[in-house]
């Protein structure tokens, strides 16, 4: 049960901290989850193995939304058209018995919402030989674009130099880049993508370069915004960000460089081009007490059950299963570890309503917070941006000043004792919610 007090209200970002994080038990039953998606209604769509499963009413159906067992080695990711509820067109990117990777276009069933129509596939694009980091996910973007990662190609042993063709940042292979495609035109490519130039014997896919081995990236659900993680060779592991309608002729420097420590001098891009750093790197394997390390790229808060998780991109360690929120505001950076949250945490997702999933390979749970605190006491008074979070008892007798930001959100109570008030340009917002 949810209780709201609403003394005005207008739009704004909370806060100079993170809050808590907690990953809640949802459901389990698969073998080898690696994407989790919507189809802009209440279902949620789940990638494991060679088949792609549907949950709805919290259960998991007992037929498969899409089996491809016999012509997939496995299927990598799952995106819907933005118009899917009238264009029933779904694209799904999957790596062939013969390590091909081929991203298609399917129709779901004209008799079944639950079903694809498997006689529908249509190869929009392929890679021969993708074999090595495949970097295999696949996303919209606000522009209504479909865009996918591929990764270097290199295997990545351990203590190896990596990126041993020089894929990554030979503009000729699309191996190590970001991809961009139109979906809704007969050629597919994008007016916006850069290189484009006749003859110039780059593919007219690539909007930007350097790319190691980006397993997942998302779209920020506001702000259209990019958020890559790139999985790092021995030393670093690395979050990339690129804000909305700056996506193109970017690079993102491997392997010159891996995280913001010189690598690979030889593969450097001339000194023409310039390099994105990363927006926040930590330690791999050579700087972790030799424990291996792998990002799990994950998605930036827009749901309305946690409003003091808004803005905060939560991300994670398939290995350590570590868990961190991290926001930018006005190029400032926070990047909180909230803590060991789960065992090999594989990929994210996010529902219609902007709620957080996180998977291991057989389970999936949701992305929840609370205080930290048992019981706080509030008597100072309050301006700017401030939240607060219990798991039992918010007692305030504070005064919220014009133009303060206020959240209060418990478990159990909210106490507004003598005292408290609130200003006129002042919001505040008090929530009860167990959690769950």
């Amino acid at each position: 049960m949810k209780y709201f007090l609403l003394i005005w209200f207008f739009p704004f970002n909370i806060f100079a901290q993170s809050p808590s994080l907690q990953t809640n038990f949802y459901i389990s039953g698969f073998n080898s989850i690696v994407d989790i998606a919507h189809a802009y209604d209440e279902r949620l769509f789940v990638v494991d193995g060679t088949q792609i499963k549907v949950i709805e009413n919290n259960s998991i159906l007992a037929d498969p939304f899409l089996d491809l067992t016999g012509n997939a080695d496995w299927i990598m990711a799952v995106a819907f058209h933005p118009n899917y509820q009238a264009n029933g067109q779904l694209f799904v990117k999957y790596r062939t018995l013969d390590n091909t990777c081929r991203i298609s276009r399917f129709l779901k069933s004209s008799d079944d919402k639950n079903q694809v129509d498997k006689s529908s596939e249509n190869v929009l694009f392929s890679i021969v030989n993708n074999i090595g980091h495949q970097g295999g996910d696949l996303e919209f973007g606000k522009d209504g674009y479909l865009y996918t990662t591929i990764g270097d190609g290199a295997p990545g042993e351990r203590f190896s130099l990596g990126d041993e063709n020089n894929n990554a940042q030979n503009m000729s292979s699309l191996k190590g880049k970001l991809l961009r495609f139109n979906v809704d035109s007969e050629n597919l490519i994008p007016i916006e993508n850069p290189y484009q130039t006749p003859n110039d014997n780059i593919p007219d896919e690539i909007i930007a370069a350097g790319l190691r081995n980006p397993w997942k990236f998302s779209f920020d659900k506001l702000t259209g915004d990019l958020w890559i993680g790139d999985v790092g060779q021995d030393s670093y592991e690395e979050i990339d960000y690129l804000p909305f309608g700056n996506f193109e002729n970017k690079n993102f420097g491997w392997s010159c460089y891996e995280g913001n420590m010189l690598h690979l001098t030889q593969n450097c891009p001339p000194n023409s081009v310039s390099l994105v750093s990363p927006i926040i790197t930590y330690e791999g394997y050579n700087f972790n007490g030799n424990l291996p390390a792998s990002v799990t790229g994950g998605y930036v808060y827009r749901g309305s059950k946690y409003p003091f998780l808004n803005g905060f991109y939560c991300y994670a360690d398939y290995n350590s299963g570590k868990f961190w929120l991290l926001k930018n505001t006005n190029n400032v950076i926070i990047n909180d570890f909230k803590g060991v949250l789960m065992e090999y945490p594989t990929t994210f997702g996010e529902d219609y309503a902007g709620e957080l999933y996180v998977a291991t390979f057989d389970k999936i749970y949701k992305i929840t917070s609370c205080g930290n605190e048992q019981n706080l006491t509030i008597t100072s008074n309050l301006t700017g941006r401030n939240y607060f979070s219990s798991l039992n008892l918010i007692e305030s007798s504070a005064q919220i000043l014009n133009g303060g930001e206020v959240f209060y959100s418990s478990s159990k109570m909210i106490s507004l004792n003598p005292g408290f008030k609130v200003d006129n340009g002042a919001v505040f917002i008090a929530q009860i919610d167990s959690c769950n």
